[in-house]
């Protein structure tokens, strides 16, 4: 579920207009053990996984996305999302853009090194953005716009933002705020826990814990429901405007590998 910035941009802002994480489900026989809670480092902590998301925009079913968060070596991981568009969403291009972060996790967190975002066969690139912790700058291109940036610590992308989250949980700690890339500036957002609730999943009744994050002065709020039985990935994700419901996704599976 990327969730706030430019990668949701390029395709909820195409599909859902606007913001900033995924198989069919399987048989209950067959379903997946959950992941346990665990009190180790985040990068311990972590499972890859593949989850399967159901988007609807304005009540409308706008696509799927579907999500893989894998380790790519020693302290990298890399989460992509690949997008679905149904119907008239399929007119837009970016509607069925596959976003991409690769990033390091370790004891001190998350940080980002490489986004993008492109077209399935990977023509068509709209974003390349390298974030260089030595030196603490966001090069590249978001949308043919020329990206040279300051980075402060704790900044995510749109995809490692949902890892970043997940690892603090796992690690026995909410984040307060989390600063998001974006091509205009670096955004910062509050996030705060706001209820628990038992949702009705592909998987079966599945415990969430909810949080709710929010940019100062915005009119959104988008909250997430997340399983501590399942990592922590979110089980549903949901952003309204006022006390319009602007877009929501809904996980339809979930395998752990």
């Amino acid at each position: 579920m990327r969730l706030i910035g430019i990668g949701t941009r390029l395709f909820a802002g195409a599909v859902f207009a606007a913001i900033a994480a995924l198989t069919l489900p399987p048989a209950p026989a067959q379903a997946q053990q959950p992941a346990a809670e665990t009190a180790a480092a985040p990068a311990d902590a972590l499972r890859a996984y593949d989850a399967s998301y159901r988007f609807y925009a304005y009540g409308m079913n706008a696509g799927t996305s579907d999500m893989s968060l894998r380790r790519a070596g020693g302290d990298e991981w890399t989460f992509v999302a690949r997008n679905n568009p149904h119907g008239l969403f399929r007119l837009s291009p970016t509607a069925s853009l596959t976003l991409s972060s690769r990033m390091r996790v370790d004891a001190q967190g998350v940080q980002p090194l490489l986004f993008t975002a492109a077209q399935p066969d990977g023509s068509d690139p709209r974003a390349e953005v390298h974030f260089d912790w030595t030196a603490l700058r966001a090069t590249g291109v978001v949308d043919g716009q020329r990206i040279d940036m300051a980075l402060k610590p704790g900044v995510q992308d749109d995809q490692s933002v949902q890892v970043a989250l997940m690892a603090a949980l796992l690690g026995g700690h909410a984040p307060a705020g989390i600063a998001l890339f974006d091509k205009d500036g670096i955004r910062d957002y509050d996030y705060a826990r706001v209820g628990a609730e038992t949702l009705h999943t592909p998987m079966g009744d599945v415990d969430t814990i909810v949080y709710e994050s929010h940019k100062a002065n915005s009119p959104r709020r988008t909250r997430f429901w997340c399983a501590p039985q399942y990592g922590f990935v979110p089980m549903r994700a949901e952003q309204k405007r006022g006390d319009d419901v602007q877009w929501t996704s809904e996980i339809r599976s979930i395998r752990f590998n």
